[in-house]
């Protein structure tokens, strides 16, 4: 990886050389031949305006310094062909001082005949030896005719474009030189945390979320580090939760098994033809085949609710009812259930699957009653369009620690795998079923002196 960083700054550098010797060398060409026809043309613009002064013939002098700046020589002919004023004719690359009377009398033919009554002419000369811009201009001055010539060698570009260039080749040894230590040094340093960071990688994809993504570096890879750490760390608990499962599922179905197998065998073998002992053993059977089938269903409906193939089918309901026909399902259990709920509270969700929620929660809470045998029930409106039902009892309560904990699977299962009466999957399935119908859910408590859990419904407007 280093290496093609590397790679990548090098052809930068060299596209970046490219672009500057196009600008430099390539395009100065046509680019300064340009400016000096512009340039040329401007100066022209400044002789005509100086012809229209009464004594241009006495000021000789100004021409000459307007000329001279640009490193030109210039001419002004009357239409007679007589050269009245001229400027800088000495001058070694100046064209005007090598043209013949006739010559002249030609170029201001061309002058006179152009609808602009100018004319331009780029050509090299074999005299001088170099690159020549030649233009001409009529002007009328009271109505009388002046020809203005102006010659603009281009020597300075040539000399130019020479200096250019060698310092370009010291430039582009320099700069390519330079650019190859900083990318050399600037891939190592984009590229080491990279390099980790894939290392690390490939050990957690091998099963080691031991593996610690360091931050390091720029703030890319130091985000990029922070959610490989918290997705690692999600990894260890899912790894942990499959494990637990793994060993819980084994255990609570292996146990009715077991159970079945060993009753199914007494039968058999010994309480075949004593009714009593035999109804005994069957009862034990059909203990163990409800607790197994109860875990089989908990475990498919977890697995639906997770997997989200089932339909939300909400409709409107009285909230009391609801909750007086599920308690009723509990009466052969010991416990009395104070109903605190406005009998006339409509809502609107999915009843029999938050009848579910209310079921686990209530059979949650039979199970951790207190001695008072007390388990509450209160619905509230939380505001215009909710209603918060909870369930509560006095019992054990739940440890800090342990509230983000109990929505897991097999929570309520020890680490020593003891049997329960619960499947484990009550709690989960609430989750479950609260995450895809969009209710809000969770628990409150206070070690040792009991647990609310809660869910939301919508009312009806």
């Amino acid at each position: 990886m280093a290496f093609r960083i590397w790679f990548y700054f090098l052809i930068l550098t060299g596209l970046m050389l490219l672009f500057m010797w196009m600008l430099q060398i390539s395009f100065i060409g046509p680019y300064y031949e340009k400016n000096r026809s512009e340039t040329t043309q401007l100066k022209a613009d400044e002789i005509s305006r100086f012809l229209e002064r009464e004594t241009f013939a006495d000021e000789e002098s100004t021409l000459i310094k307007l000329l001279a700046s640009e490193n030109m020589c210039g001419s002004i002919y009357n239409s007679k062909g007589t050269r009245i004023m001229s400027a800088n004719l000495g001058y070694s690359n100046c064209y005007l001082a090598s043209l013949s009377p006739t010559a002249m009398r030609e170029y201001m033919n061309m002058a006179e005949k152009s609808t602009t009554k100018n004319f331009a002419v780029r050509f090299s000369s074999v005299i001088f030896e170099q690159g020549l811009y030649f233009y001409g201009r009529e002007v009328t001055i009271e109505e009388e005719p002046y020809f203005v010539f102006i010659n603009s060698p281009l020597e300075l570009l040539d000399s130019t474009v020479f200096v250019l260039k060698r310092q370009f080749g010291l430039l582009a040894v320099s700069v390519f030189t330079f650019a190859t230590l900083v990318a050399f040094a600037l891939s190592r340093r984009l590229s080491r945390p990279i390099s980790k960071i894939t290392d690390d990688a490939e050990r957690l994809a091998q099963g080691d979320y031991t593996v610690q993504f360091d931050s390091f570096g720029y703030s890319e890879v130091t985000a990029l580090s922070k959610t490989l750490n918290y997705a690692t760390s999600e990894f260890r608990k899912t790894d942990a939760l499959r494990r637990d499962l793994v060993a819980n599922v084994s255990h609570d179905i292996k146990t009715p098994l077991t159970m079945i197998k060993a009753y199914a065998e007494m039968i058999q073998d010994i309480s075949g033809d004593n009714e009593k002992m035999r109804n005994e053993h069957l009862d034990v059977i059909l203990d163990e085949t409800h607790h197994l089938e109860r875990l089989v269903n908990d475990m498919l409906t977890l697995s639906k609710y997770e997997s989200d193939v089932f339909t939300v089918s909400e409709s409107e309901f009285n909230l009391y009812d609801h909750i007086l026909s599920t308690v009723n399902l509990f009466q052969i259990v010991d416990v009395d259930f104070d109903i605190d709920v406005p009998k006339d509270l409509v809502v609107i969700a999915d009843e029999i699957k938050m009848g579910q929620v209310l079921y686990n929660f209530i059979n949650n809470a039979t199970r951790f009653v207190g001695d008072d045998k007390q388990v509450h029930l209160h619905a509230a409106q939380l505001d215009k369009d909710q209603v918060i039902v909870s369930v509560k009892d006095n019992g054990p309560g739940i440890q800090p620690h342990l509230k983000e904990q109990i929505w897991d699977r097999y929570y309520k299962i020890d680490m020593n795998f003891q049997r329960t009466s619960s499947t484990g999957l009550g709690l989960s399935i609430v989750r479950a079923i609260c995450e895809a119908t969009g209710s809000s859910y969770g628990v409150d408590s206070v070690a040792g002196e009991g647990t609310s859990f809660y869910y939301t419904l919508k009312i009806k407007q």
